[in-house]
Order: C-alpha cells, then structure tokens, then sequence
C-alpha cells in the first residue's frame, strides 16, 4: 500500500513505489473502486491512489471538530475520515484488502492537523498490522 501526503509543499510519497500514478477522487469507497477498475482495465499500467481528507486526534469528537469547523470546505468529493490513527490504519488496511485503491494521499481537513506526523504514525500502524498478519 502505497501511502501519500499532500499539503501545501505539494505531494510527497512516503513509501517506495515505483509504479507511475494517477491520483482519484470519490465520494465513497465503491465508487473509488469502480473508478480503479476502469482504470485498470485500460492500456497503461498505473497505480490507483485515493484521496482521503482525514481528521485525527485520540478520538472521534476531538477529529470530527476539524471538519465541524469548516476548515475543510475543499474536501469536495473525497473519502472523509475522522478519527484515531489506529481507526485510520484500519480504513487504508480496508482499502488495500478490498481493492479500492493501490495507495491513499491523507489531505489534512485542516491547518491544525499535522500531517507528516499523521503519516508517519500511519507508516508505523501498516508496518505493525503486516507484521502481525505475517505471523
């Protein structure tokens, strides 16, 4: 699972993939998964990242005032996830399994979440949840 972040410095991949990209947009996971399949059904070979705008903090009604706020009236039509890093872990861990998308781009839903900080916590979490099923 590839992971990405983007923020006002741009997009910046914190995992090494090699595959070029073609980042979607959807409003749900189902849409996001027929959107992959179509894409992946056509010539070229890419890897279908979805954008997720995502609220965390250590718990639900603490990350849902991020969105409450309005901060994130550019959300559009994204995956909007609020809550924990462990509750984020397990929607990507979803998403992989499900085969909705190759890779995830966290887009904060606001200018107080930090988001190298949710991101690496993410890369910890995926490594952990691997290693557990591994064994």
């Amino acid at each position: 699972m590839r992971l990405f972040l983007s923020d006002d410095a741009g997009v910046r991949e914190l995992t090494d993939g090699h595959q070029p990209i073609i980042r979607v947009a959807a409003p749900d996971l189902q849409r996001a998964r027929r959107v992959r399949a179509r894409i992946r059904s056509g010539p070229e070979d890419l890897a279908v990242i979805l954008d997720v705008t995502v609220a965390v903090a250590g718990d639900f009604r603490s990350a849902r005032s991020a969105f409450d706020a309005g901060d994130s009236a550019d959300a559009g039509d994204t995956i909007r996830y609020a809550g924990t890093v462990a509750g984020l872990v397990g929607l990507i861990g979803d998403i992989e399994s499900a085969g909705v998308a190759d890779g995830v781009t966290l887009i904060a839903a606001s200018d107080r979440q930090d988001l190298g900080r949710i991101g690496r916590d993410v890369l910890r979490g995926l490594a952990s949840r691997d290693q557990a099923r591994a064994s």
